[in-house]
């Protein structure tokens, strides 16, 4: 994956044994962490931070497509009602420019993982909202690039990717494969926690005719007009 779609990465595990030390001196200087921490949500403040702009792409077939990127910095206290939001709003999108045999698919791999997971998710409104929803709160998923793709009902995914040969963490990813020509639309997320806030990134590829129903419904979760570049 690329640099401007990173938004940290959870740092792996050095063993039981470290694990255990850590356990000790947790419980050893648990008021002064809890103190640190109360104090640091108290420097976060109560308000969700919001960026969010929009561009233009031109895919390998010379079709002109709309980026939109939207990064969000959510405080803990606000995190799972945001969550809810964040679902609602993305099945909207969905909703909201729906072709009748759309098909949904998810696109990630876990860094303990051989191949890439390529998981038809199917065509109703429905599974893409449970999908979504799980995602944004597996733990597993944290700090990893999930990638939505929007195929019409003919088009096979092994038409689109090799799960064997696509990592969608790669350099230049997962931008390349979102503007692949046979899609729909695309979009890609990826949630991580970082000191005392929830980070969320969207990126979303689609038709320039969707570009102001899709800003305007995300401009709606985040209370922040799009800027366009």
């Amino acid at each position: 994956m690329t640099d401007s779609f990173d938004i940290g990465r959870p740092t792996t595990s050095r063993g039981c044994l470290a694990a255990g030390l850590g356990a000790v001196l947790l419980a050893a200087l648990s008021p002064f962490v809890v103190a640190v921490r109360g104090w640091k949500k108290w420097r976060r403040g109560p308000e969700i931070r919001t960026r969010i702009f929009a561009g233009r792409l031109t895919n390998a077939a010379g079709a002109e497509l709309r980026r939109i990127d939207l990064t969000l910095d959510v405080p803990q206290p606000a995190e799972p009602g945001f969550r809810r939001q964040l679902t609602d709003s993305l099945v909207r999108v969905a909703e909201e420019i729906r072709a009748p045999d759309d098909v949904y698919h998810l696109v990630y791999r876990l860094p303990w993982d051989e191949e890439t997971v390529a998981l038809p998710v199917g065509p109703k409104l429905q599974e893409f909202g449970d999908r979504c929803a799980l995602v944004q709160s597996q733990g597993t998923m944290a700090g990893r690039t999930a990638v939505w793709l929007t195929l019409g009902r003919d088009y096979s995914l092994s038409e689109v990717m090799d799960p064997v040969a696509y990592n969608p963490e790669a350099e230049g990813e997962p931008e390349g494969l979102m503007m692949h020509p046979s899609l729909r639309w695309s979009m890609a997320t990826e949630w991580a926690r970082v000191g005392p806030s929830l980070v969320v990134r969207l990126i979303l590829v689609v038709p320039p005719s969707a570009e102001d129903r899709v800003s305007t419904l995300l401009s709606s979760l985040t209370g922040t007009a799009v800027d366009k570049k």
